[in-house]
C-alpha cells in the first residue's frame, strides 16, 4: 500500500468516526431536548444565534452583524481545517491518528464542525473546494464530512449544493452519489413527494443514479411516519422490485405500535393485488421485513405482539423465514417452541430445522446443550436431525451420536446417510 493510499485510508476513518459521533450526539440531544432548552439556548448564543425566550419553539433571529460574524468564523475554521489537511499530507506516519494528542485534535475538529449551521457549512465547503494546493483526494475527504453532516441533518441544503454547482459531484468523488441518496432518504421522511420531484428533475441532469434501492429506502423513511402513504407511493416511485419495497416498509416499523399500524396497512394493500401469485410473493417478502425488528425486541415483547396481531399461519411462516440469523442465541429455544406450536406440522418442521441450523452455525455448543435438556418430542427429533446434519461436515462423530438418539426408522436412516455423504475427506 503506497503512502497516499494509507493517508486516504486514515482520512476515510476520520470521516466514518465523525459520522458516528454526529449520530450519537444527535440522538443524545433529541432525547433531552425539552429538559435542556436553556442550555441549548446558551450554546446557540455562543454561535451568534439569539432565541426569543417568549417563543421557545419559534425560529432563531439572526442579525446581519451576527451573520457576518458567523461567516468570518466559518472562514477562519476553514483555514484551520485546510492547514490540518496539509499536515496529513506531509505526515510520514500513516497511523498518526493513534497518537492521543492527534485523537484529541480530531475530536475537537469534529465537535466544532457539527456545531456549524447550514450557511457556515456551505462556507466551509466552498473554502476547502477553493484550496487548490491540496491534493484532489485530500480535498475530497475534507469536503465529504461537512457534506455528510448536511445530508443527514439538512438534506435540502446538501442537494442545493449539488444543483447550484454542476461540477460539485466531480469535486467530491464517489461520495457524491452517497450524499444524494442519503439526502433523498432523509428528506423523504418529512416530504416524500418533494424528494421524489427533486429526483425526477435532477437525476438525469447530474447523472446521479437514483437506484431502485434508494427509492425503496425513501419509502422506508416515509413509512416510519405514514405506512399507508408509503404503500400508496410505490407506484408513484416506479419501484421495479415491489416485494423488496414492501420488506423495506415493514422493516421501518421499530416499535410494536408502529408494527401494528404497518401490518394493518400491508394487509389492505396486499388484499387489493389482483394476481394471486404476485400477492403470495409480495406477502412473503413483506412479512419477512418484520423479522429483524422482532428479533431485536426480544422474545417476550415479540411474542406478545405476535399473539395480539392475529397472524395467519402464512404470515407467521413468512416472519419465521427471516428469524434464523437474527434472533438472540439464548432465545432460540423459545422461538422454536413458538413456531412448532403455532404452525402446521409440515411447515413447522422446516422452520424449526432452519432455526436450529442457524443456531448451530453460530454457537453449536449452546444448541447442543439445549437439545440435551429438551424432552423427547417430534419437535426435538426435527431439531436433532438439523443439528446432526449441520455439524456433520465438521464433527461427524458427534453428528452420528446425535443421529443415534432418533427413534429407529426412516428419519434416523436418512440422517445417518447425510452424515456419511457429507463426512469431511480424510
Amino acid at each position: 500500500m503506497n503512502r497516499q493510499m494509507k493517508i486516504s485510508l486514515v482520512l476515510s476513518m476520520l470521516i466514518l468516526a465523525a459520522a458516528a459521533c454526529y449520530h450519537w450526539r444527535g440522538s443524545q440531544r433529541l432525547a433531552g431536548v425539552r429538559e435542556n432548552y436553556t442550555q441549548l439556548a446558551a450554546e446557540a448564543a455562543t454561535f451568534g444565534i439569539t432565541l426569543d425566550p417568549s417563543r421557545p419553539s419559534g425560529p432563531a433571529r439572526v442579525t446581519r452583524r451576527e451573520r457576518e460574524n458567523k461567516d468570518v468564523d466559518a472562514k477562519a475554521f476553514a483555514t484551520e481545517l485546510i492547514a490540518f489537511a496539509k499536515e496529513t499530507e506531509a505526515g510520514g506516519d500513516p497511523y498518526w491518528f493513534i497518537n492521543p494528542t492527534q485523537q484529541k485534535r480530531i475530536t475537537e475538529i469534529m465537535s466544532r464542525m457539527i456545531s456549524l449551521d447550514s450557511a457556515q457549512l456551505k462556507t466551509l465547503i466552498a473554502e476547502v473546494r477553493a484550496a487548490k494546493d491540496l491534493k484532489d483526494k485530500t480535498r475530497q475527504h475534507f469536503i465529504n464530512f461537512p457534506l455528510m453532516t448536511l445530508a443527514n441533518d439538512r438534506p435540502q441544503v446538501a442537494l442545493a449544493l449539488v444543483t447550484e454547482s454542476p461540477d460539485f459531484l466531480k469535486d467530491v468523488g464517489s461520495t457524491g452519489d452517497w450524499v444524494v441518496s442519503s439526502s433523498l432518504i432523509t428528506w423523504a421522511k418529512d416530504d416524500p413527494m418533494a424528494a421524489l420531484e427533486w429526483a425526477r428533475k435532477n437525476g438525469e441532469k447530474f447523472s446521479v443514479p437514483i437506484t431502485d434501492d434508494t427509492k425503496q429506502r425513501m419509502l422506508a423513511g416515509t413509512a416510519a411516519n405514514d405506512p399507508k402513504l408509503a404503500l400508496k407511493l410505490i407506484s408513484e416511485f416506479k419501484i421495479e422490485d415491489t416485494p423488496a419495497a414492501l420488506s423495506q416498509i415493514a422493516s421501518a416499523a421499530t416499535t410494536p405500535s408502529e408494527r401494528t399500524a404497518t401490518l394493518t396497512a400491508l394487509r389492505d394493500y396486499l388484499a387489493a393485488l389482483p394476481d394471486e401469485k404476485a400477492r403470495k410473493a409480495a406477502t412473503e417478502r413483506a412479512l419477512r421485513g418484520f423479522s429483524r425488528g422482532l428479533a431485536q425486541d426480544g422474545f417476550t415483547t415479540a411474542s406478545q405482539w405476535i399473539a395480539g396481531a392475529n397472524l395467519t399461519p402464512t404470515e407467521l411462516e413468512s416472519i419465521a423465514e427471516g428469524l434464523s440469523h437474527s434472533i438472540k442465541n439464548d432465545e432460540t429455544g423459545q422461538w422454536i417452541d413458538l413456531v412448532s406450536e403455532k404452525l402446521p406440522a409440515k411447515v413447522s418442521d422446516s422452520k424449526v430445522g432452519e432455526l436450529v441450523s442457524g443456531w448451530t452455525q453460530r454457537d453449536y455448543q449452546a444448541a447442543g446443550k439445549w437439545l440435551a435438556s429438551t424432552p423427547a418430542s417430534p419437535t426435538k427429533n426435527t431439531a436433532v436431525r438439523s443439528y446432526a446434519e449441520t455439524v456433520s461436515k465438521y464433527d461427524p462423530a458427534t453428528a452420528t451420536q446425535w443421529a443415534m438418539t432418533l427413534p429407529p426408522g426412516p428419519d434416523r436412516d436418512a440422517t445417518l446417510k447425510h452424515i456419511q455423504d457429507h463426512c469431511p475427506a480424510k
